[in-house]
């Protein structure tokens, strides 16, 4: 039996989305380069501190605070508590601009009788605003479609470690092979495989949705592809 053969038998009963650059658009380029001004640093070196630093701001075991504090020591900046309200507010703004053709697939999964989780690596501000005014979209709640919500700032976990998936797992309801994850980071989507779900490198919505039709015999609405 070949590889494709194998994965088009699969019975899919769980989708697991990732949040950023998936469930919502690549980070707003404007706010970036406004938390790197407010440095005083160029755009591309403050973007490599600001994702090597954070990696306990999302685990969840450090604060706000803390976190900035770090990232601007790389500098020997000091962030008085207005800078670090401005900073915490152009992160969360660089990151919530909802993916519309996502969540339109998604509505169209709930359909179709799939539980539906996410599991992100996001830090106890990114929760709050995800909880709170970005789960609406054009006035409608698109966060309820769906079952489970999973933070790593919650499980003190973070992608691609084992056991966050193991712990994701605990809520799909279903055995691994019967579960899909999808995430736009390529190590996170070898450490699902690894634990024996299926697994889908998300680039674009309407390649996902190729693969979904043609890998996992998922029925779908008819979009045209862009231009």
């Amino acid at each position: 039996m070949s590889i494709q053969e194998s994965v088009q038998m699969i019975t899919l009963k769980t989708i697991i989305f990732d949040c950023g650059r998936v469930l919502t658009c690549d980070q707003n380029p404007g706010h970036a380069r406004a938390m790197a001004e407010s440095l005083g640093v160029p755009l591309r070196e403050f973007l490599a501190v600001y994702a090597s630093e954070r990696h306990e701001y999302d685990r969840g075991t450090e604060t706000d605070r803390h976190y900035w504090d770090r990232v601007a020591g790389n500098w020997s900046r000091k962030l008085d508590d207005a800078d670090l309200e401005k900073m915490i507010g152009h992160d969360l703004d660089s990151w919530f601009t909802i993916n519309t053709e996502t969540v339109a697939l998604v509505g169209e999964l709930k359909s179709e009788g799939y539980r539906l989780l996410i599991l992100s690596n996001m830090n106890f501000e990114g929760k709050e605003r995800l909880l709170g005014p970005a789960r609406l979209l054009d006035g409608k709640d698109w966060l309820s479609l769906f079952d489970e919500v999973l933070f790593s700032c919650d499980l003190k976990l973070l992608k691609p470690e084992r056991e966050i998936y193991e712990r994701c797992l605990e809520k799909t309801f279903a055995p691994a092979r019967a579960c899909l994850f999808i995430d736009d980071i390529q190590v996170n989507v070898q450490a699902a495989r690894n634990s024996g779900m299926n697994a889908i490198l998300f680039t674009d919505t309407f390649s996902l949705r190729e693969i979904l039709e043609r890998d996992y015999s998922i029925r779908l609405n008819p979009v045209a592809p862009r231009s």
